[in-house]
């Protein structure tokens, strides 16, 4: 789907194969049991190699785990962390705690397509996002946690990992994100 030219954040296309090992992942293995837990995080590997080999994940999903500048509050970036865990390269993929970045991979920032499409359709009104425009994004941004009922830390990250895909500067970006997490919850 396109607003003007500018393409809407989405899911990405999956291989008969890779929908079979998608339908076995349990993505929120939190009390879920061990072994269903562990087979997850199993099948969430192939997964992740399988769209990776074949580059399927776009560059600024991909950005959000290896970028340092992507991981506020911290110098490492999230893929960083790990490794200084003494989690590394394919140890990463099969991590209980790497399923989250795995599904953001696979469908994109976790919020309604309503949300996605309204967002999206502002931040494609003007050419270039300028300081003028934040407020108006602060709001759609507010309005929907408000009216979602969605913790203000969780719908904070999903509207920044938005703002990313949409193209916005990495500071306004921020800014969305720090306006929705400063949020009181509802």
């Amino acid at each position: 789907m396109t607003i003007t030219g500018h393409k809407i954040p989405t899911p990405i296309s999956l291989t008969p194969h890779e929908e079979e090992l998608l339908r076995e992942i349990t993505f929120d293995i939190r009390g879920c049991g061990h072994e269903t837990a562990r087979a997850s995080c199993i099948v969430a590997s192939q997964l992740a190699k399988s769209i990776l080999a074949r580059e399927a994940v776009p560059e600024i999903r991909l950005r959000f785990f290896t970028d340092a500048e992507l991981k506020i509050g911290s110098k490492k970036s999230r893929k960083e962390v790990f490794e200084s865990n003494g989690t590394i390269g394919d140890a990463i993929l099969c991590h209980g705690h790497f399923l989250p970045y795995l599904k953001y991979f696979i469908f994109g920032p976790d919020l309604d397509d309503q949300v996605i499409a309204a967002f999206c359709r502002q931040a494609y009104a003007t050419e270039y996002i300028s300081g003028g425009d934040l407020p108006d994004l602060v709001t759609t941004a507010k309005n929907a946690t408000r009216q979602r009922r969605r913790a203000p830390k969780e719908s904070a990250q999903e509207f920044f990992k938005l703002a990313l895909e949409c193209g916005i500067d990495l500071n306004y970006a921020r800014s969305i994100r720090d306006a929705v997490y400063k949020m009181r919850p509802s």
